[in-house]
């Protein structure tokens, strides 16, 4: 039994290492934590690189195409010494050859064939643009100094309060415009057909409704089952008499 038991501990102690040796056989190694990460940041910025290439591309369309507009001289780039903006105009001061103030340029009269600007308006008199009077300078009799920032007339103060008031006309309508309200009636036509059209459900009577009978024909009554006729006149018999041929009600 002692010879036994030394053999069951030397032997045992054999077996378990010849198990753990074949399942760390057959185990896979853990990945490469290094590795994993290489692969992964590789396989993400390979999109990355791309995007510098395809933003070179889109600006070279754009450059493209701004260069063909610009080329066709269908827009203006930059604007040049002797050009002047509304905005600098407007609200500008107009003096007198004497250097009195005659008022202030409150808009422009352009000649829509020529493309040209014909004349400048100005308010004359009145206080803080009340009672003021509208009066228009030939664009051509005014003096333009220092990017508007002066300019001159050839009226004197006198002459500018003494010249007639500008008439103004009233902007025409578009033609589109105007077709769209001369044919502005048309929805309230759409709105009138559709609710002077019957309706199948609106003309439906409902007996329950308007007090009326159905004008659906009635059934035909079921025959008595001893084969009775009704009166001819069809009136029913009164509560309690008993038609011919039926039997006496049975206590």
């Amino acid at each position: 039994m002692r010879k036994l038991m030394l053999s069951t501990a030397v032997v045992m102690p054999l077996i378990m290492g010849q198990a753990f040796a074949q399942d760390a056989a057959t185990t896979p190694a853990p990945a490469d934590p290094a590795t994993d990460t290489t692969t992964t940041m590789g396989t993400e910025t390979a999109p990355a690189a791309d995007a510098p290439m395809e933003a070179d591309a889109e600006a070279a369309a754009e450059g493209a195409a701004e260069a063909e507009v610009a080329a066709s001289g269908k827009v203006e780039q930059e604007q040049a010494a002797n050009e002047l903006r509304i905005d600098w105009i407007t609200d500008a001061t107009v003096t007198s050859p004497d250097g009195n103030s005659i008022g202030e340029i409150n808009d422009v009269i352009i000649d829509g064939d020529a493309g040209t600007v014909k004349a400048a308006v100005i308010g004359v008199g009145g206080f803080l643009g009340i009672g003021e009077k509208q009066i228009a300078v030939p664009w051509d009799q005014l003096t333009i100094n220092y990017d508007a920032q002066q300019i001159t007339s050839d009226l004197t103060q006198e002459e500018a309060e003494a010249a007639p008031e500008y008439v103004f006309r009233d902007q025409e309508a578009a033609p589109d415009a105007a077709g769209g309200d001369a044919a502005g009636g048309g929805m309230a036509t759409d709105s009138t057909t559709m609710t002077t059209t019957p309706d199948a459900a609106a003309t439906t009577t409902d007996p329950a409704m308007t007090g009326t009978t159905a004008t659906e024909p009635m059934a035909p009554s079921a025959a008595p089952a001893d084969g009775a006729a009704m009166p001819a006149d069809g009136t029913m018999p009164a509560d309690g008499a008993a038609t011919e041929g039926s039997a006496p009600a049975t206590n």
